[in-house]
């Protein structure tokens, strides 16, 4: 009915309205640089989407930024940069940023609703769940399990986004299956969840699988969601497809995540929608729409004490569960809306009783808003960390290292050092994107290493204590030119140290030049590699890494070596203790070296001198002016120069290619009928 619509139009304005209160239009549309949380940190990946990877026709590529270089996008979600940059066009980059993190919460709502629509639920359900799904938006239960508002401005924003597409995909799918139509919509959805986050599109899996377990039409079911899985598989598959491919080179991070309270999965906020949704279950007991959305429900938790044992992180699924209480809850008023002689009434009492019970208990999201889209430039730190940048910049090319510390909070996140490469132009080690880069383990050594705080983020490797001096040889290897000390204790043990220089002191920080370092990507080796046998390379080469008696013999790791490999490295062995030392004559020849956003030149003098290029290894790296490039410990590349001049770029592999091309086959599929249909009827006459 119309009545029913415009009434339920009334109310999805009016959720936006009671929703967007707790955002601050004055700080989400001023244009300042967010931060808080991760979120700072997936601020310079936006600006790198535009202004490097899209003009260059690509949505994956390089950062040199962090990790010694990692590949950027392969291995987290492309979407939302995508649309920041996208957004930009027309606004301030700061602005379209801040806008893309709340999309997908400003989306669940109308998600959800039009979930409930497709799934044929009769007014005024589908509000009501758009209104139910407010309540979990805005519970503070936890801030970094994903698809609240809290866990948004931490810097999950790019899961809220996959979340709501998510719910959307679980209406229309069960309509899809129901009506044998949306094959198109639906792979679209699957495209756009994947695209965004990865556990979503693992569990919208999980729930297509409910129509081939129920024993109803089983052959039409699984002819459709073949389809429909099948074509948004092959529109994602340019991106999916190097995904796999590159696991190898990828740094696993699997745990269990440690709750305080069984308050964290149930928040006080949620507990009339878990009652009401246990009701709706036992009151709905023969529908098969009640069936399904319990299915789902009772799958997440499923999935959460499955989550280690698939290599997924557990509590992501959490919020699936939380989620759906409030989706199910809604549809509850099943059995009552036959005697329900006024309906039209319902919304409002339902809207003014949830904003009564909701409101009371939101009192972090405020202030968070607050200290996110304030910006880093609008702390009172903003001076001195321009400060730090304007010190940097003009300091050299070699890269930055920065104690970890919980006072850096006050420029707006503990990360914001992680953003040098955006701020100042200068490369550093940690990073947000640690599972991307195969370096991420030797990185967070050396910050256990030049810090009094140690994250320890990697279960199963080993890390060291505050020890400057130790770590010198490491800062050398991986090229850092500078060291900022934050801790008394670090600062007082740099001080000591003669080959740590202090050059600026800013208020709590001291940045200081480390003199042995030679501030060069590219250098020849002093010392003759050995070719390392193992089969778990990661592994040896961290213990490699962390053993000073060896650190100055490079290992190189060849899977299935040659017999021109054999001949090149004569040397080889499968233990540390019995590493062959052969020194190479030095040379004082200069190497003249270019580092680009994904290139590196240089021109030597040493043709067929193994030249150490400290930057990370990925099979996507190309080389001219040298036969191939090598793994070699910790993480980096080696080449054998065959001329003076040798280009390196990063590009497109085989499995690239292989994805884009399933990925245009796609296309073709999606429009052939509409441009058959064009054909037919430029062909009949008028």
């Amino acid at each position: 009915m119309k009545r029913h619509n415009f009434i339920d139009a009334v109310f999805l304005v009016l959720i936006v309205i009671f929703f967007g209160s707790f955002l601050t239009p004055k700080y989400l549309l001023s244009a300042t640089t967010a931060t808080g949380g991760d979120m700072g940190s997936h601020y310079p990946t936006a600006v790198y989407m535009k202004d490097v990877l899209l003009p260059a026709g690509k949505v994956m590529g390089w950062d040199q930024g962090n990790y010694a270089g990692y590949p950027l996008c392969y291995h987290y979600f492309p979407l939302t940069f995508i649309v920041s940059a996208l957004l930009s066009l027309v606004m301030p980059m700061q602005v379209a940023f801040k806008l893309t993190t709340i999309l997908g919460t400003l989306l669940m709502p109308f998600c959800v609703y039009f979930a409930l629509r497709a799934m044929k639920f009769k007014f005024p359900i589908p509000v009501v769940g758009a209104m139910f799904s407010v309540a979990f938006l805005l519970h503070e239960a936890n801030s970094m399990w994903g698809g609240n508002l809290l866990s948004t401005l931490a810097g999950e924003y790019s899961y809220g986004l996959s979340l709501a597409f998510m719910v959307l995909l679980s209406g229309t799918l069960y309509a899809g299956i129901e009506e044998k139509n949306r094959i198109f919509q639906n792979a679209f959805l699957v495209f756009l969840i994947g695209f965004s986050h990865g556990f979503t599109l693992v569990f919208t899996c999980v729930i297509a699988a409910f129509f081939l377990i129920t024993r109803r039409n089983f052959v039409a079911n699984f002819i459709y969601l073949f389809k429909v899985f099948g074509l948004g598989g092959l529109l994602l598959a340019f991106w999916i497809v190097p995904f796999y491919a590159n696991l190898p080179y990828v740094t696993s991070f699997v745990t269990k995540w440690h709750v305080e309270s069984w308050r964290e999965y149930a928040p006080v906020i949620l507990w009339p929608f878990i009652g009401i949704s246990v009701l709706a279950f036992l009151l709905n007991l023969f529908d098969r729409r009640a069936h399904y959305l319990a299915y789902i429900l009772a799958l997440s938790i499923v999935m959460y004490f499955c989550g280690t044992y698939l290599g997924m992180l557990d509590i992501r699924f959490i919020p699936f569960a939380q989620l759906y209480v409030t989706v199910v809850a809604a549809t509850v008023l099943m059995v009552f809306l036959s005697s329900i002689r006024y309906r039209e009434i319902l919304p409002f009492i339902l809207f003014v009783s949830l904003v009564l019970w909701v409101h009371p208990k939101v009192s972090k999201a405020p202030l968070w808003v607050k200290w996110n889209y304030e910006g880093v430039e609008g702390k009172t730190t903003w001076p001195l960390l321009q400060d730090i940048h304007s010190f940097l910049r003009g300091s050299g090319n070699g890269r930055v290292v920065y104690e970890h510390s919980p006072e850096n909070n006050a420029f707006g996140t503990e990360r914001i050092f992680e953003n040098l490469s955006h701020f100042a132009g200068r490369n550093t080690l940690e990073g947000l994107y640690m599972q991307s880069s195969i370096s991420s383990p030797f990185v967070f050594y050396i910050q256990s290493q030049v810090g009094k705080v140690c994250s320890a983020p990697f279960p199963g490797y080993s890390y060291g204590q505050l020890d400057l001096r130790a770590v010198l040889p490491r800062l050398n290897l991986f090229n850092v030119t500078h060291y900022i000390a934050r801790s008394a204790e670090a600062k007082a043990q740099a001080r000591t140290i003669p080959e740590l220089k202090l050059e600026k002191t800013v208020a709590q920080y001291e940045i200081y030049r480390v003199a042995t370092s030679d501030g060069r990507y590219v250098v020849p080796l002093a010392v003759e590699p050995v070719l390392f046998r193992t089969k778990s390379w990661k592994r040896d080469f961290h213990k490699w890494f962390v053993n000073p008696n060896v650190l100055d013999i490079p290992l190189v790791h060849i899977p299935k070596p040659d017999a021109a490999d054999l001949e090149r490295f004569a040397l080889q062995s499968d233990s540390f203790l019995d590493l062959p030392r052969v020194a190479l004559p030095l040379s004082g020849a200069a190497i003249e070296e270019k580092i680009g956003p994904e290139g590196i030149e240089f021109t030597t003098p040493l043709v067929g001198r193994p030249h150490l290029i400290r930057v990370s290894y990925h099979p996507n790296w190309r080389v001219t002016g040298a036969d191939r490039i090598y793994l070699v410990s910790p993480s980096f590349m080696l080449v054998y120069p065959t001329e003076a001049q040798v280009k390196l770029h990063f590009s497109k592999s085989g499995f690239n290619r292989l994805g884009e091309l399933m990925s245009l086959a796609a296309l073709a599929i999606i429009l052939t009928p509409p441009v058959r249909a064009w054909r037919k009827k430029r062909r009949t006459p008028s």
